[in-house]
């Protein structure tokens, strides 16, 4: 028989209770990606005698990885500083003490640190010690060493997922809906095959951490000062618990595969699936706590919806692995007609689980439709749901296979599916996997990238926050400045273009001049115009311009530690909630 309304909304509810149970426990909310917010020296800041020491502060709580600060001389020297360390009682601070005297000159200061939600944040910025007009070093920041440390921790987050998709979709499906492919040996070996997935994956994440932090390579990963970094983070410590749960819960797994009945009554097939669905949430929240959900608006319920959302997608996916590799393949008519309705409707409720907690994790995480365009990450997720919506309509599909075979309200068909309808729903279920992985690799992506609400909101990211894609070009700047054109919005005083001339285009000490047009090429006037330098190629910066002036014209002080294909970041605010961001490529010689 098919599960009741009342079976499936029982369900909902242990998913979503355990979940928010066990996340609000552990959980331990903060509100924003770090930023810098003030430096000692201070970006552009003349000193006339050195400074003893580098002292960065934060919005939020940071790690330092060991090299995570550096700090170059004006002959390109690297120069030696004292290890970083936070102020007491301040882990929003990170102080550095200076080996000896700085000698005049123009020195760059190159930081990455790990944030709250456990993802690394970089910057750049110059001061200056005697005279200015002194040229800054070549330097080579923390995040252009081109290490694959990143590629592999990648790989290890997919993995991580996919283990305990197959781990907890198995130990799911045995307990609800296929007691007896307890003693099948297929079940058995998939069933450890996920357990022992998340279990390296675990240990994997936890060991290529600091390398991926601090942007190396994969042969520092059991280097004693980064694994000390991965252990100060809150993603190692979730990383300990998750490998401490996976080993509490291989006794519970031997005591399902070998203690199990094969035909359990009502109340046990519950407390069975209960207990299944109480660890899920528990080793779910050891991702939940330590990334996105932990940051932006409504942090109190950001971390159970995300369990829900994980644990859900889990039973569903994961699934969808049991049915496929485990139970079909045996063309065991008599369970199949009990198994395969139970999962449907069970997929059923999974689905409604994952769009609900998927829209509110959207709005938390973009904020507004445009930003879906504008940002990476809005890109990436827009994927992600194109490919949930391919495997609905599988699914909807597949349900009314099951109706149409093993029908509903006790008016099964006696003999069930042939072999070939059997087969060809075998074969429904292995592209339903196989897009299924694709969607856990981008949202394994998804967690190591910067939410689009603050990318969008940020004067120094990627995009602005009311930009259209098509918007945000860069261009390059010739001798003869060409205006680029922003919008902000859709009012009169929204749309206009930037004009940018650095000068000289050179090493060295140049001035930022930035116009700001309305469409007819006369001065606007905006509340508020942010300018900042990077560089992609060595991936240094954003490196902040301070700008001085109004009535549409602006000028800034900087510093180009090197030559290269620089780009200045403008943002020009027009309304107290509209900006745009446009990039402005300047070819910086030697």
């Amino acid at each position: 028989m098919t599960l009741t309304r009342t079976r499936g909304a029982g369900l909902a509810v242990l998913l979503a209770g355990f979940a928010t149970a066990v996340s609000l426990v552990v959980a331990s909310p903060a509100w924003a990606h770090a930023e810098l917010v003030d430096a000692a020296p201070a970006n552009g800041q003349i000193y006339q005698d050195s400074p003893r020491t580098l002292l960065l502060q934060f919005t939020d709580p940071v790690t330092v990885p060991p090299d995570g600060l550096r700090l170059f001389g004006p002959d390109g020297a690297r120069i030696g500083i004292g290890p970083p360390v936070h102020r007491v009682g301040d882990d929003t601070s990170v102080e550095a003490p200076l080996n000896g005297k700085l000698a005049d000159g123009v020195y760059t200061v190159s930081w990455r640190v790990v944030s709250s939600d456990s993802h690394p944040v970089q910057g750049a910025y110059t001061f200056t010690v005697g005279t200015p007009g002194s040229r800054p070093a070549a330097v080579t920041p923390p995040g252009d060493r081109d290490g694959d440390a990143a590629t592999a921790y990648g790989a290890a987050r997919w993995a991580a997922f996919a283990g305990f998709g197959v781990l907890l979709g198995t130990a799911f499906y045995l307990a609800w809906c296929w007691p007896a492919g307890a003693r099948r040996r297929t079940a058995r070996r998939v069933l450890w095959a996920g357990w022992g997935a998340s279990l390296a994956a675990a240990i994997a994440s936890g060991l290529l951490y600091g390398p991926y932090v601090a942007d190396g390579d994969v042969t520092g990963a059991f280097d004693p000062r980064l694994l000390s970094t991965t252990w100060a983070t809150g993603l190692g410590r979730a990383l300990g618990i998750r490998v401490a749960l996976l080993l509490a819960a291989a006794p519970a797994l031997v005591w399902l595969l070998n203690r199990y009945p094969d035909a359990p009554d009502r109340r046990t097939r519950w407390t069975a699936a209960a207990a299944v669905l109480a660890a899920a949430a528990a080793l779910a929240a050891t991702w939940s706590i330590a990334n996105h959900s932990v940051t932006g608006e409504a942090g109190g319920f950001a971390v159970p919806f995300d369990v829900v959302h994980l644990v859900a997608g889990s039973v569903w996916l994961g699934g969808l692995v049991a049915l496929a590799m485990t139970h079909v393949p045996t063309r065991d008519a008599v369970t199949l007609r009990v198994a395969v309705p139970r999962f449907s409707h069970t997929a059923l409720v999974c689905v409604a689980l994952i769009v609900a907690t998927g829209l509110f994790q959207a709005w938390r995480q973009v904020g507004s439709p445009p930003t879906l365009f504008a940002t990476a990450y809005g890109r990436v997720l827009l994927a992600k749901v194109a490919l949930v919506v391919v495997l609905v309509a599988f699914g909807a599909a597949a349900r009314g296979w099951v109706a149409r075979h093993y029908g509903a309200g006790g008016n099964r068909r006696r003999g069930g599916p042939d072999p070939h309808q059997l087969y060809a729903f075998y074969r429904r279920l292995l592209t339903e996997t196989a897009v299924g992985a694709v969607v856990l690799g981008l949202s394994a992506a998804l967690v190591a990238m910067e939410p689009a609400r603050s990318a969008a909101a940020s004067a120094n990211t990627e995009a602005s926050a009311n930009t259209a894609a098509s918007a945000n070009r860069a261009a390059p700047v010739p001798a003869v400045p060409t205006p680029v054109p922003f919008s902000a919005g859709s009012g009169p005083a929204s749309r206009g273009a930037v004009l940018l001339v650095v000068f000289p285009p050179k090493v060295g000490s140049a001035q930022l001049h930035l116009s700001v047009l309305d469409p007819n090429g006369a001065p606007l006037n905006v509340p508020e115009v942010h300018a900042a330098m990077t560089l992609p190629d060595r991936d240094l910066g954003p490196i902040p311009v301070e700008l001085q002036g109004a009535g549409g014209h602006y000028i800034g002080q900087l510093n180009l530690p090197f030559p290269g294909r620089w780009q200045a970041v403008l943002t020009v605010r027009t309304t107290e909630t509209d900006q745009a961001t446009v990039r402005v490529v300047v070819d910086v010689s030697a």
